[in-house]
């Protein structure tokens, strides 16, 4: 409100005292200590500038920084500073927002690119962002790509999807059991991947492996993994399992599968032991 930067600046420290015990100073890490507060050689004052609308507004200027700190606390984008400032960071941030995905039931959907830094679907970490909030979360509607926030960790962004329809879907496809082999190749092919020691890596999509999709024009299970930055077809198979036990096979299925047995072992997320086979085949 500009009525009220000026009825601030005017007042130019007559009313500065720390008498709110809920008044939070905004602390930046400058030569004043505080934000939005630099001391002017001239005047040898410490001047308080806010940016409101786009504009800079000069709000006062003061004997102490403290003094400027206390009429910036007292503004609303102070108040919301002061917010963010008494947010937790770092691991204690994940922590909570791992502990409030527990609460509401909800899942955080682990990344089903490999090329994924966060391990969590559609964050991404921009070392390049400047301030605390380095994860973005994206994600794709009507065929575009919007960007839906920035947080200050992962499993921030990666609560912040968990909670949206997307989310919840990707949550539930995940908790379905692992898809029940339906031909004889099928079964082989999950009992080959027991006798070599191999798990077959979940996934959210259609077929309910990791990199595997169905070639409709050809009826087959498509097998297609990214090296080099570009997708590279590995094969076509019968059965969406003789798919995943060819990936479970590389390299990048390997390491697939280890992050997926520890994914299980952290949270409660579907067990990575290959689906049960049943007695007999159906007719």
């Amino acid at each position: 409100d500009t009525r009220s930067f000026a009825c601030m600046k005017r007042s130019r420290g007559a009313d500065t005292s720390m008498s709110d015990d809920s008044l939070v100073l905004v602390t930046a890490d400058n030569k004043s200590g505080f934000k939005n507060v630099t001391y002017d050689l001239q005047s040898r004052r410490y001047e308080l500038r806010v940016q409101v609308g786009g504009k800079r507004k000069h709000l006062g200027a003061f004997k102490t920084a403290r003094e400027a700190a206390v009429v910036y606390a007292r503004t609303a984008e102070g108040k919301a500073d002061a917010a963010a400032q008494q947010r937790p960071t770092g691991a204690d941030a994940a922590a909570i927002a791992v502990r409030a995905a527990e609460r509401e039931g909800l899942l955080l959907i682990p990344a089903d690119r490999k090329d994924s830094t966060t391990g969590y679907k559609n964050v991404t970490h921009n070392v390049e962002q400047s301030g605390v909030r380095k994860y973005k979360l994206q994600m794709q509607k009507k065929g575009k790509r919007l960007s839906c926030g920035l947080f200050g960790t992962a499993e921030e962004a990666a609560l912040a999807y968990a909670r949206t329809p997307e989310g919840r879907a990707d949550a539930e496809r995940l908790r379905r059991p692992a898809p029940v082999p339906r031909t004889a190749a099928a079964i082989e092919a999950v009992q080959q991947a027991e006798r070599e020691g191999l798990t077959l890596v979940l996934s959210a999509n259609a077929t309910g492996y990791k990199n595997v999709t169905v070639d409709q024009r050809k009826s087959k299970c498509q097998l297609q993994v990214r090296a080099a930055g570009r997708q590279q077809t590995i094969g076509l198979f019968d059965s969406p399992e003789e798919a995943a036990l060819a990936y479970a096979r590389t390299p990048q299925g390997r390491a697939d599968a280890e992050q997926q047995q520890r994914r299980s072992a952290a949270t409660s997320q579907p067990s990575s032991r290959p689906p049960s086979l049943p007695a007999s085949l159906p007719a």
